[in-house]
């Protein structure tokens, strides 16, 4: 007779090892195939951060303490307007424009005495030295292993100081003549006030109307009238001397600030120069036009303390008596006399005079 074989015998026992061998081999496979996903994703991941942090619209820069540049992205790269391995181990402040190097240098120890954020405007020297404004912005960090790093962001401002500069030159200069405004006037007048009381040299502020400019504007349209204002502006600019100002405050009115002249007999040929410039012909649209100007004078420093504004009212009640004399002449302002004689002495120069001007044509 056949013995029976035991359920818990030893091919069993095989059996139940080789299933559970079979659960583990099975387990550990899924387990490596997590592992395998886990590190594709990570790699995807570590390609994308890659990939972003050399496609971002801001340089990214890592520095040692020494400034020496340890780590660059594309972007910082062509900022600078070289390969990006050529930036590794070089000082960050060699791309640094030499006027600017100051305030990069102060960033960089306050960044390293306080280690709160800092941040400045500067100049940075790009490709073939082509200047590229930048906002830098910077941090230091403690690495894992104890080292000190700068970490900095470089963005390109150079289109907004571009908007700036338009927008300053809209606010501070005259659109038509592109001489500077009622507004710059008023501070370069405040500026030479200023720098005569300090050096003791005298000014003389002089306000200028143009005579029969608004019956040529109104006969030959406004086109003509501007083309006249140009170029009587840039006449009159040109006879002035280094260091005066000619501003354009209103329609067909200027004002003129002549530095280091205190009283007539400085600035008596200067004033006949301006006049022969207002009232020289010119040829415009087959019209032969010409204006002429009736010039109001003060000057600076008087008996009494006065301001910019009060100055430019004294010049203005001249050449309105100006005007009221005849035209095409200048008037002195006589600030010793009483208020309803002030500005009596008319001075009315003709082409026969070595410091005069000829009467101006138009009514």
């Amino acid at each position: 007779m056949i013995p029976k074989t035991s359920p818990t015998g030893p091919a069993t026992d095989v059996q139940h090892l080789l299933h559970e061998l079979q659960v583990h081999q099975i387990e550990l496979e899924l387990q490596n195939e997590a592992l395998r996903q886990s590190h594709l994703a990570l790699e995807e991941a570590r390609a994308r951060y890659f990939d972003l942090y050399d496609m971002a619209p801001v340089g990214y820069l890592t520095l040692g303490v020494s400034g020496l540049i340890l780590e660059a992205n594309l972007t910082a790269a062509t900022l600078l307007g070289v390969p990006r391995s050529a930036l590794v181990q070089r000082p960050l402040h060699a791309f640094v424009v030499k006027d600017d190097q100051d305030s990069f240098y102060l960033l960089c120890r306050q960044l390293r005495e306080t280690g709160a954020p800092q941040s400045r405007q500067l100049r940075v020297t790009g490709r073939d030295g082509h200047r590229v404004w930048v906002h830098l912005m910077a941090t230091v960090v403690t690495t894992d292993s104890g080292a000190r790093e700068l970490r900095m962001v470089l963005s390109d401002i150079n289109a907004l100081k571009t908007l700036e500069r338009q927008l300053d030159r809209l606010a501070h200069f005259d659109t038509l003549t592109q001489l500077p405004n009622r507004l710059l006037n008023a501070d370069r007048l405040q500026q030479a006030v200023a720098q005569a009381r300090r050096t003791g040299q005298g000014l003389a502020v002089v306000y200028i109307d143009l005579d029969g400019f608004k019956s040529i504007n109104d006969q030959f349209g406004h086109d003509i009238g501007d083309q006249m204002l140009v170029a009587v502006a840039s006449r009159m600019q040109q006879v002035l001397r280094e260091g005066d100002t000619l501003a354009r405050v209103g329609g067909d009115e200027f004002v003129a600030l002549l530095i280091n002249t205190g009283n007539i007999h400085t600035c008596a040929a200067l004033l006949a120069r301006l006049l022969a410039a207002a009232a020289q012909p010119m040829q415009l649209k087959d019209e032969l036009l010409q204006v002429s100007a009736s010039l109001g004078v003060t000057f600076y420093p008087q008996s009494q303390e006065l301001d910019g504004d009060q100055l430019l009212r004294q010049a203005d009640q001249a050449m309105y008596l100006a005007k009221q004399a005849g035209k095409n002449r200048y008037q002195v302002f006589a600030p010793a006399a009483p208020a309803n004689i002030r500005c009596a002495g008319v001075v009315d120069l003709n082409f026969e005079k070595s410091t005069s001007v000829g009467k101006a044509s138009p009514s």
